[in-house]
């Protein structure tokens, strides 16, 4: 269910954003393909009474107020937020006396698709940002202002700082950060995916999985942080965020190692490298989750057919299911079946 709001809708004549790069963007996110049926929330905001109601924690303003447009989808969860939005050219200013006026302990961590970029500044410190795949981060619990050149399709995350670690004599604080190294690269990607799943296609995901994230998102910080924070091993950083891709896209039968490698921007081979001390590659650890679904449900749904089994757990057929089944347990998915009925807890061990 979508909560709506159309501020502005009278300056429709004077709309910046190009009813195909709306529809590219709802295609990219994949707004029409809904991933489960967690509420989450979409607003449309229109001109000058657009930029008027922005959260009020900042402060919006474009150089042609009534050209000004933004569609955004945005979900509260139990201790992160996700957001996804496409909107023209403007300025995100989060002033000292907006901070004062309204706390905010949130590392706001994101990127964006499109070409064009922007600039975020604190204090004496400024960041540009121009690569699609780059990782931004600003502490919005201190004042900085965010400029966007271009139409920008934003997604991130707000992390509580709670979640980042132990807070460091002095406070918490983070100089605005652009990052495009492999990792922040691979971060941005999950950052993406992460943000339009949860956020636009209102994906199911518990408080440990989000707590999962919010290390991950730690990780990728630690390097550029001066306080108690430790460089994250960049294996198993890749390894996490590996997992996590396979538990939101293990269902999707196209969804392999190659796929990984695409979301996380690495090459095939770069990325194997970082599973060259284990035999859990990617390919594997897929391969196990589907049966490990698939397993489950033959047990918890007799009354599913092999097919809707196999298409639930992401096999391209009962076929293959069957196939994979026997090979990895020794028992064909019906014949485990019929052992879990009569009570063999045994089967397929």
């Amino acid at each position: 269910m979508h909560s709506r709001s159309t501020a502005g809708t009278r300056q429709v004549a004077t709309l910046g954003l190009a009813p195909a790069a709306i529809q590219a963007w709802q295609t990219t996110i994949g707004a029409e393909h809904p991933l489960g049926a967690d509420p989450t929330r979409y607003l449309h905001r229109v001109g000058q009474q657009g930029l008027d109601s922005e959260m009020e924690t900042f402060a919006v303003t474009a150089d042609d107020p009534a050209a000004f447009e933004e569609y955004l989808y945005w979900r509260p969860l139990t201790h992160l937020m996700a957001f996804s939005l496409l909107r023209t050219p403007c300025t995100t200013d989060r002033t000292p006396e907006l901070v004062k006026k309204f706390r905010s302990d949130f590392v706001l961590v994101g990127t964006q698709q499109l070409v064009g970029g922007g600039t975020v500044s604190a204090g004496d410190h400024s960041r540009t940002y121009s690569h699609p795949r780059q990782l931004v981060a600003v502490d919005n619990g201190a004042p900085f202002v965010h400029t966007s050149r271009a139409v920008a399709d934003l997604a991130g995350i707000w992390v509580p700082t709670e979640l980042l670690g132990p807070r460091p004599i002095g406070g918490w604080s983070m100089a605005p950060l652009v990052d495009d190294s492999p990792l922040a690269r691979a971060t941005a990607a999950f950052v993406t995916r992460f943000a339009n799943d949860v956020a636009v296609r209102q994906s199911p995901i518990d408080p440990g999985a989000e707590l999962a994230v919010a290390e991950l998102i730690r990780a990728a910080l630690a390097p550029h942080r001066a306080d108690s924070f430790r460089a994250a091993d960049s294996e198993l950083y890749v390894r996490e965020v590996t997992a996590q891709l396979i538990e939101q896209h293990y269902r999707d039968p196209s969804f392999d190692g190659d796929a990984v490698a695409r979301m996380l921007y690495l090459s095939r081979r770069h990325m194997y490298r970082f599973f060259a001390d284990t035999e859990d590659t990617p390919a594997v650890l897929i391969a196990r989750r589907r049966l490990a679904h698939a397993r489950d449900l033959l047990v918890r749904q007799p009354r599913m057919s092999l097919r809707e089994v196999a298409a639930a757990s992401g096999f391209s057929s009962a076929g293959t299911l069957s196939k994979r089944f026997s090979a990895e347990f020794g028992l064909t998915p019906s014949q485990f079946r019929q052992a879990a009925r009569e009570g063999d807890a045994d089967a397929g061990a």
